[in-house]
């Protein structure tokens, strides 16, 4: 956000959805083992707020100043 890439909405966004994942990661965690699937499920989000993200920063939005 302090290069101007992504707009208030955008990286409030992005920090929800960080959030997200580290939740999902949480409960994976919980009974002590992560399975494959769950591992993949949890790749899957990043993956996907990964892309959003770089969508975000290269979106020609810009923070008015």
């Amino acid at each position: 956000m302090k290069s101007g890439q992504l707009t208030p909405r955008e990286a409030a966004r992005a920090e929800k959805g960080q959030a997200r994942i580290e939740r999902m990661e949480e409960r994976a965690k919980a009974d002590g083992k992560v399975t494959p699937k769950e591992r993949a499920h949890i790749q899957h989000a990043q993956n996907r707020e990964s892309r959003q993200l770089a969508r975000e920063k290269h979106d020609r939005q810009r923070v008015k100043k």
